[in-house]
This record gives structure tokens, sequence and C-alpha cells, in this order.
């Protein structure tokens, strides 16, 4: 067998998906294996599940910065998904009015804010990437 430089070839794989490149018939054998198409999407569905639970055990999901639930560092989570969400809301006030050229690298994204249906996403002329 060759030498096969996994990480590579499965970034590749991901990045032809995403470029929508990507074979049907191989995109259905990768997910047959179980392949996680985005990472970020991955840990935030994991970190959404242990926070679900911890909510529901403490009635809250307002953890101290230093909490660890089943193994999963949620305080610290929790502190940059709050800081992620201010800076959102204060890109998207700054963008409102007329700024222009303002990275979205930080931010908590619309779709991020879509999960939260008691939370208001917030305002911004242009979308920014999930």
């Amino acid at each position: 067998m060759r030498d096969i430089r996994w990480g590579v070839w499965v970034a590749d794989q991901r990045r032809y998906y995403a470029a929508g490149t990507l074979d049907a018939k191989r995109v259905t054998a990768l997910e047959n294996l179980g392949m996680v198409w985005s990472v970020h999407a991955s840990a935030w569905c994991a970190g959404l599940a242990v926070a679900r639970d911890y909510a529901t055990v403490h009635g809250h999901c307002l953890p101290g910065a230093a909490v660890a639930w089943d193994g999963f560092p949620l305080g610290t989570c929790m502190v940059n998904m709050r800081a992620a969400a201010r800076k959102a809301r204060e890109n998207a006030a700054r963008r409102a009015n007329g700024e222009t050229d303002i990275s979205y690298a930080g931010e908590l994204s619309e779709a991020v804010w879509r999960r939260f249906p008691s939370r208001s996403a917030p305002v911004s002329s242009t979308s920014s990437p999930a």
C-alpha cells in the first residue's frame, strides 16, 4: 500500500465537498463511513449537546469559566461563545452605521444565531459565513 497522508487526503475530500465537486457516490461512501464534513460544525453540535445536558441538570447554562461537564470544557466554550456573540452584535452595529471591510473572524455567525430561537440575530446587510 502506498504511503498516504490521511490528514491531507481527508482535508482534500472536505474541500472538494464544500466546492460541490466531489462525486455523489464518493460523498455517499464517505458518509457511510461516518465522514465529518465540517470539524467546526461537529464541535458545535458536541458543545451544544453538552450545554443542553448541563442546562437540564442545573436549570441554566451559565457555568463558571473553569467548569467541565462530562469531560467537555463547557465553561471555556460558553465564555468563547458569549465573546463571539458580543463581537457579532458590535460588528453588526458598525456595519449598520455604514462601516465596511469589517472581518467576520471571531463572530458568532447568523447560522448559529438561528439555533437560538429566543435570541434575535444581529442584523447585517450582508450574510456572514456559517
